[in-house]
């Protein structure tokens, strides 16, 4: 009925194969001795006796006349319409081929195998969010779909995509210049919508903003006129330029900060969701680590991203508050050289610090998401980034990957002192139960920015259900073909898991699959096998190259399409798996520029024009060489 509703003119076709033979096609009523239906929304098919059948089932919801069957991976003419692109995103063309005797050649066809699923359920999310535990299907969260759709396409090379994503999401802002937490895409739904946001909400579609910029050079996007929600309908908002929308969201960012500093302040919450503050004056006083460092990250791209363009004006004044961002980050949330989670500035004198050794009544010593992200936008020094990393490992890590917190937050059931779900959810799986999958990508991430190239190719396998035993052992036996937001402790209930946490680190607690398949996390975990195990990311003016490769991997063969282009790759892998020493293509060597890196030799540069330039119309061989 929901589907009827809402595509009045789709339909479902379901046809045997010529091999099975259908006796009759009706209603409910065939599943019934006395023949009489009870009125149950079912299709039911009766063959006649066979051993096996097979069926075909196709849906024709929507038409699209973009639909094309080339084989793409990486850059070439892209489609301008979301179901153009999920067409050619689909048939993915990324063979990945492991030494053959490398002790990981086994990971590395898991990891193979994985990709067209993953694949899958990014589109799911991307085009109409849906979960196995969410059928009825969802909005989109502006934070999710910021990141994974965002993150797949790019790293595809399917930038007009983007900008029609970006202009729908700017088209649901509010006129204050925040966003809700989550909107339905669907013009018929467009009232259903989130009354609030966390305090990072507003960040996000800044910073797909500038990727996209990096991305395309697209400075015309900046000028289009796009309204602002308005419930009356789309025409009746006011109507401005993307640019000013970003302003109004950069105003509002401005106001929002904890008094006499340049940290954001946390408003109804952060990234995970169940920390949403009991105590309304934690909103304006209280500030989460994590979302400083996303609040650093949106100022750097998008001034990068704007000087890419031509206005460096804009940029300089994002770059000087960045600055200030930096050094108070440093001042006021490194302490006794451990960054907590989040501070609480009870005076201008008096800071509580919570989750964090300090720390004396939550019963949290350590959280990772502010770790990681300080890590990748190199708010630490290398000391500083090292000394986290094993704050991590020593506290912060379990058999099946990163968790949140070195234990959970003390369930009370009832009166919650500081977290709202976290203090009082009775079920313990995703963020309650500490290992949320979304978190580990972006710590493998971390891994592959520290140059850890063995650390961040096991995170990376981590995340994949295909063959998960034979590296968590632990694992229990779950679908294998879907991506899991979560592994959950197999724990009876939050007491239990409070007084039996240490079982985890010890592996001697089942852990389960959690959420499956809606969630930015696939297109995230794509993004990471192309831009940075394979280290290919693709910029309006350029190519970069960063691969981080274990060194078991030397000879690590790829067959894909680059720019329309049938292109081989070799990876000559050394001891540290990781920094461009040389790149050739068709044999002739590359210029290249070095580009920054705060903790290791960085990624290279090549322009694009002169890459074009060395690719033959048909098979070409390129070979990267990493120190």
């Amino acid at each position: 009925l929901e589907l009827a509703q809402r595509f009045v003119s789709g339909d479902f076709l379901i046809a045997p194969v010529p091999s099975t033979c259908i006796a009759k096609v009706g209603g409910d009523e065939l599943l019934f001795a006395d023949g009489r239906s009870r009125q149950q929304p079912y299709v039911c098919l009766l063959t006649e006796p066979t051993l096996q059948i097979a069926i075909q089932m196709r849906g024709r919801l929507v038409e699209d006349g973009d639909a094309r069957a080339s084989q793409v991976a990486v850059p070439a003419p892209t489609p301008t319409s979301a179901l153009g692109a999920a067409a050619e995103i689909s048939k993915l063309s990324l063979q990945i081929q492991s030494p053959i005797r490398s002790p990981l050649a086994g990971q590395v066809a898991r990891l193979q195998n994985i990709i067209p699923w993953f694949v899958h359920n990014a589109l799911i999310h991307y085009l109409a969010p849906r979960g196995l535990e969410q059928y009825s299907g969802g909005g989109w969260g502006t934070r999710d779909v910021s990141q994974g759709p965002v993150e797949l396409l790019l790293a595809a090379g399917h930038v007009a995509p983007v900008r029609d994503l970006l202009r729908r999401v700017f088209a649901a802002q509010n006129p204050d210049g925040d966003w809700p937490q989550w909107f339905m895409f669907f013009e018929r739904e467009r009232t259903i919508r989130a009354g609030d946001s966390h305090g990072d909400i507003v960040f996000w579609p800044l910073l797909a903003l500038a990727q996209y910029l990096l991305a395309s050079g697209d400075a015309a996007l900046l000028d289009e006129r796009v309204n602002f929600f308005d419930a009356a309908g789309g025409a009746a908002g006011e109507t401005a330029t993307v640019w000013q929308h970003v302003e109004r969201s950069l105003s509002l960012i401005r106001q929002r900060v904890v008094g006499g500093t340049a940290l954001a302040a946390y408003g109804h919450g952060d990234w995970n969701d169940s920390l949403q503050p009991a105590d309304a004056t934690m909103r304006e006083h209280m500030c989460s680590a994590w979302t400083v460092t996303l609040h650093h990250q949106v100022l750097t791209t998008l001034a990068t991203a704007l000087r890419s363009i031509g206005r460096a004006g804009e940029a300089r004044a994002l770059e000087e508050n960045a600055g200030r961002v930096h050094r108070d980050f440093q001042r006021l949330l490194i302490v006794d050289g451990v960054i907590p989670g989040y501070a609480f500035f009870d005076s201008d004198t008096q800071v509580r610090y919570l989750l964090h050794p300090r720390d004396p009544t939550s019963g949290v010593h350590y959280s990772s998401l502010a770790m990681i992200h300080a890590i990748l936008e190199d708010l630490l020094t290398p000391e500083q980034a090292r000394a986290h990393l094993g704050l991590i490992d020593a506290h912060l890590t379990g058999p099946d990957g990163i968790r949140l917190f070195d234990r959970p937050l003390e369930y009370h059931g009832g009166p919650q002192r500081f977290f709202q779900r976290a203090e009082s959810a009775t079920f313990f799986g995703r963020e309650i139960g500490l290992m949320y999958m979304h978190a580990h990508l972006r710590y493998a991430q971390a891994l592959a920015h520290l140059g850890e190239a063995d650390r961040f190719f096991k995170a990376l396998c981590q995340s994949n259900p295909i063959g998960l035993r034979d590296i968590v052992p632990q694992a229990t036996l779950r679908q294998a073909n879907c991506y899991y937001s979560s592994s959950d402790a197999a724990f009876a209930d939050r007491a239990e898991a409070s007084a039996n946490y240490e079982r985890v680190a010890a592996g001697t607690i089942a852990l389960d699959g959690g959420w499956r398949v809606y969630s930015s996390g696939a297109g995230i975990a794509l993004s990471l096998i192309v831009r940075r195990f394979l280290g290919l990311s693709f910029l309006a003016q350029a190519v970069e190259f960063d691969p981080v490769i274990p060194p078991a991997l030397d000879g690590l063969e790829v067959a894909t399409m680059l720019f329309g282009r049938e292109v081989r790759l070799t990876y000559r892998v050394g001891t540290r798996g990781c920094g461009v020493k040389s790149i050739a293509v068709n044999g002739s060597p590359m210029a290249v520029t070095r580009l920054p890196n705060a903790y290791r030799v960085g990624a290279v540069r090549v322009e694009k024009t002169l890459f074009l330039s060395r690719l033959h119309p048909s098979r070409n061989d390129l070979s990267i060489e990493l120190g």
